[in-house]
């Protein structure tokens, strides 16, 4: 996701959290990387 944001320079506006349509969730970058550095799980 990140290298085709950088490299086209299209911006990330949602994000899937599942399969369905319905699964897209509006992208909020801060989230995204308090969510991959989170040391609680």
């Amino acid at each position: 996701m990140l290298a085709i944001k950088e490299g086209l320079g299209i911006p990330v506006k949602f994000i899937g959290v599942g399969e369905q349509i319905d699964d897209l969730q509006p992208f909020d970058a801060q989230d995204f990387a308090r969510a991959l550095f989170d040391s609680n799980e």
